[in-house]
């Protein structure tokens, strides 16, 4: 079978989807920009000329789809799965009718975003709204990477199939850790306010202080706005004899920094903005009809982690994650956790058995009909 992978923007979610195809069977090109190319590259490593990459060139859109045009042409693939799409929707409708392809499978990071896109009196937001809905129609099949997202997604898709491919998947492998001295926090994710709310980041960190608490908040992100600049300063100057909270200088982390950085932790800290609103003035839930890229690193690497009260998290991984109302809540938790070490250990064996669910194998296992050759209409 023939699969053609369109990806430009989240590189993890598209290495789960090359995985997930990775067989003997298939054939696999991947669409995608330099900048993913080489974030993919630090994923697969050697295996790399497993695939056929096409680098996409440049950003004019007319180049861009008669390039796209010409190559998905020639291929003729069986199917053609695009990951992200944040733009040229209409340019996407458009080439689907003139090629015909045998199933388009869509994956949908923001729910409300494509299907409740409002209409507005100027040509790019008309030409936005109906590139959506024209696109929406082309498309066989749809996909989400958290199954928390399936029953909002449903009220919008009444009959097509909605698949869940998550936007990890566990190696198999885990770093041990044990809580002996300073407890180790990562908080990943480009330092965005939109989507984690970094004042309860500094708020915890403030009462360590106070508690005396030997605690290292790592902020795991770059940053690319001056508001993630602002946070950045703000945790290099924040002091304190015993809590550390760390920052980059940098747009993006690197792959082997970031690794390093979360199999070293403790628990993944996700202090997610659960209502927020990304896509203009669209609102959009985290867990509900958005997904954190924050609760796949907790499948990837193993990970205990802690989250909002109010943020839906998959049921499968509800044992490992420790939920707060306040940042107080958090205190309390180390306190009792640097009192009684002992009590990590059960944390970390159900991050374990929880990430055991999201093997290649068993996402194989749960997606059977995606490797049965489509039929042409």
């Amino acid at each position: 079978m023939k699969v053609a992978i369109f990806e430009t923007e989240h590189f993890e979610t598209a290495f789960t989807v090359i995985r997930l195809f990775d067989l003997p069977e298939n054939k696999i090109t991947i669409y995608t920009s330099k900048g993913a190319f080489d974030r993919l590259n630090d994923l697969f490593l050697d295996g790399m000329n497993r695939f056929n990459w096409e680098i996409l060139p440049g950003s004019n859109r007319f180049r861009l789809f008669n390039f796209l045009y010409n190559k998905l042409k020639n291929e003729d693939p069986d199917i053609l799965w695009l990951n992200t799409v944040t733009s040229n929707h209409l340019s996407w409708a458009f080439l689907s009718t003139l090629l015909h392809f045998r199933k388009i499978i869509l994956t949908v990071h923001d729910i409300n975003c494509l299907f409740e896109s409002r209409f507005k009196f100027s040509f790019k937001h008309v030409i936005v709204h109906w590139g959506k809905k024209w696109l929406i129609e082309r498309v066989n099949e749809f996909n989400v990477i958290s199954d928390t997202m399936v029953s909002y997604l449903r009220i919008h898709i009444k009959e097509k199939k909605i698949h869940n491919i998550p936007g990890a998947v566990f190696p198999g492998n885990s770093a041990t850790q044990s809580v002996s001295g300073q407890l180790r926090i990562v908080v990943p994710g480009s330092i965005d306010a939109k989507r984690r709310n970094y004042e309860q980041v500094f708020e915890l960190g403030t009462m360590a202080d106070k508690e005396k608490l030997p605690v290292k908040i790592v902020l795991l992100g770059g940053y690319s706005s001056k508001c993630g600049k602002t946070i950045v300063e703000r945790a290099k100057q924040f002091r304190s004899e015993f809590c550390q909270i760390l920052a980059y200088h940098t747009d993006i982390v690197d792959q082997v920094e970031f690794d390093k950085q979360i199999e070293a932790a403790h628990f993944v800290f996700i202090p997610s903005v659960i209502h927020t609103k990304i896509c203009g003035e669209i609102p959009e839930e985290y867990g509900k009809t958005k997904s954190s890229g924050n609760i796949f690193d907790v499948v990837k690497h193993a990970k205990p982690f802690i989250a909002p009260g109010a943020l839906t998290i998959p049921s499968n991984l509800q044992t490992s994650c420790f939920k707060y109302s306040s940042p107080g809540d958090i205190l309390d938790f180390f306190k009792k956790l640097i009192s009684e070490p002992g009590n990590y250990d059960q944390w970390q064996k159900n991050a374990v058995t929880n990430s055991r669910q999201y093997t290649i194998e068993k996402v194989r296992e749960r997606n059977q009909d995606l490797f049965i050759p489509p039929v042409s209409g």
